[in-house]
């Protein structure tokens, strides 16, 4: 990709700005594909003799909206776009004056507004893009969510109620001797308790919320509640805790728990292990098993529930790694960024 020489200031300091385009070459070359347009696009305006800068005609241009939806899929916020935006109308405004040969009033006007018709042309359609990829995965996510309650109410909380029902029909059925019939009841009680159990850890979950408290203080709250009979799990916290904005504690949550209660259905004999390291622009967290683990080279979304707490992760632009393997126990590693886009 050869940049020109009167392109690189700009690049240069958009990507001082935000690494994560300059590092990405993905995202690299999509913003030297856009800066380019932009200006070849400012260049026909003020040639055309265009005197407006609005630019309402072109929200919905495919190639713009495209821009947007690859932005979304790399979680990069349109604010963001929107400062770089702002970064290349100041660097470059000098540029494509004397690119263009401005010099009166009138044509200096015709510059400014042709390179910001061109800069902004792209914004509209980038910000709808963004925001449909966005709710197209929230909708996924819920979707998935909701597909895993059912398989848990039917799986897990529906037979439990079967089983019980079974062994107190068998009873009625049978009339056996008291001593037999008080061990079938008692066994049916065990299974309805346990039903009853887990359609209270489902309820709580489903209310969980960080709240006012921090992150690691809110995951040891709903510990507390979800598994008040053990003392197999452990919570630690290294570096500075910090709030993290609202919507990314939340979603966080909610992965952690998904990830501790995989752990309660596969592993509760296990001890498990929560550590949270806080950095200044990131905070990792792992959840680690001693339990039998998994192949992780078969297909385990279905059990595991990490088609869910993927989505849920690229939603608030956090990376997620789930590792597993027979007898080595299961680590599932988050990593959620600290900025507020």
């Amino acid at each position: 990709m050869q940049i020109p020489d009167q392109l690189t200031p700009v690049l240069v300091r958009i990507g001082a700005m935000f690494p994560e385009l300059r590092d990405d070459p993905v995202m690299a070359a999509s913003l030297f594909e856009n800066v380019t347009s932009m200006l070849t696009d400012a260049h026909r305006r003020y040639a055309a003799g265009q005197e407006s800068s609005i630019t309402s005609g072109q929200l919905l241009a495919d190639e713009h909206l495209a821009t947007g939806a690859l932005h979304a899929e790399h979680m990069q916020h349109p604010a963001g776009a929107m400062l770089a935006a702002e970064v290349l109308f100041d660097e470059y405004l000098p540029v494509f004056v004397d690119e263009v040969g401005a010099t009166t009033p009138a044509e200096l006007l015709r510059a400014s507004r042709a390179l910001h018709a061109g800069i902004w042309s792209r914004f509209p359609a980038g910000a709808v893009a963004y925001t449909e990829a966005l709710r197209q995965r929230v909708t996924t996510a819920n979707l998935d969510s909701r597909a895993h309650i059912a398989r848990d109410l039917h799986d897990r909380v529906a037979h439990g109620i079967l089983a019980g029902l079974q062994r107190i029909d068998l009873a009625l059925l049978t009339d056996p001797p008291a001593p037999q019939r008080t061990a079938q009841l008692e066994a049916a009680a065990a299974q309805l308790r346990r039903a009853l159990g887990d359609v209270q850890n489902l309820a709580v979950a489903l209310h969980a919320r960080v709240g006012d408290d921090l992150l690691d203080a809110a995951l040891a709250r709903h510990v507390a509640d979800l598994f008040p009979d053990t003392e197999r799990v452990t919570i630690a916290s290294h570096g500075t805790p910090g709030v993290l904005v609202n919507w990314r504690a939340e979603e966080s949550l909610t992965i952690l728990l998904e990830a501790l209660t995989n752990w309660w259905k596969h592993a509760r004999d296990a001890a498990a292990h929560v550590r949270f390291d806080w950095q200044p622009d990131r905070l990792t967290v792992t959840v680690h098993d001693d339990g039998p683990g998994f192949d992780g080279t078969t297909h385990a979304e279905g059990r595991l529930g990490q088609s869910t707490m993927r989505e849920r992760a690229a939603l608030i632009g956090a990376g997620l790694d789930v590792a597993s393997a027979p007898g080595t126990g299961t680590t599932v590693t988050l990593v959620v960024p600290r900025s507020t886009l």
